[in-house]
């Protein structure tokens, strides 16, 4: 197993052709297997019986929620690089308003509806998105300068809780929210996660809002 990515910033595009990808020598390396012998019998299913979850389409969605990828400036090392990354949401002029963990939950679906997200990624790099508690249905990509609609990879027709967010792109993924509670959605690059690219979500009873919510239910993690 190797990794073909940069050794930066991810930005979309393909190895060698788009960028250099990582040092084959240190960080190109991942992982070796080794296949030996049997030393017993081997009880795994032969991969051809195996009967896979059938795939549905959500159908349609009661709100479309617009959500936004950002990045702040460093006051102090404004030459080198951005302070941080934020989630947030998207403003009215169609501008990303970032928001940090403590600012009021803005993403509140109603039990048992359907959404789809539209992640607006204002920053150079891109992002793999992950949505606590759902499992998710990656409907397209649109080019924010272009306006370039691109389907799912061949990788995204099934169910994901994850998708890449690339720069200067809208990724639209459509969900059902079927518990009631306190979630999370976040970057899952580590550093960005711990770093406040976090955000709480709340599934309320009823009918969802694209408004704030402010409710003391225990936070829940899936």
């Amino acid at each position: 197993m190797i990794n073909e990515g940069p050794d930066e910033p991810f930005g979309g595009g393909q190895p060698v052709t788009d960028f250099p990808p990582a040092d084959p020598n240190t960080t190109g390396q991942v992982l070796n297997f080794y296949v030996g012998p049997l030393t017993g019998a081997d009880t795994s299913s032969d991969p051809a019986t195996l009967t896979l979850p059938s795939f549905n389409d959500y159908g349609p969605a009661v709100r479309n929620r617009l959500i936004s990828i950002n990045e702040l400036d460093s006051a102090v090392l404004a030459d080198v690089g951005p302070q941080e990354a934020l989630l947030g949401v998207l403003g009215a002029d169609n501008l990303g308003i970032p928001m940090e963990w403590s600012n009021r939950i803005t993403e509140s679906p109603g039990l048992g509806e359907t959404e789809v997200w539209e992640i607006h990624n204002f920053t150079e790099d891109a992002h793999p998105i992950h949505l606590h508690l759902v499992q998710f249905q990656v409907v397209n990509r649109e080019d924010r300068l272009t306006g370039q609609v691109t389907p799912p990879e061949p990788w995204e027709t099934g169910f994901k809780d994850t998708v890449i967010s690339f720069p200067d792109t809208i990724t639209r993924v459509k969900a059902v929210f079927d518990k009631v509670g306190l979630y999370v959605w976040h970057c899952h690059i580590l550093e960005h996660e711990d770093n406040e690219m976090m955000r709480p979500y709340q599934v309320v009873p009823g009918q969802g809002t694209a408004g704030p919510w402010v409710v003391n239910l225990p936070l829940v993690s899936r």
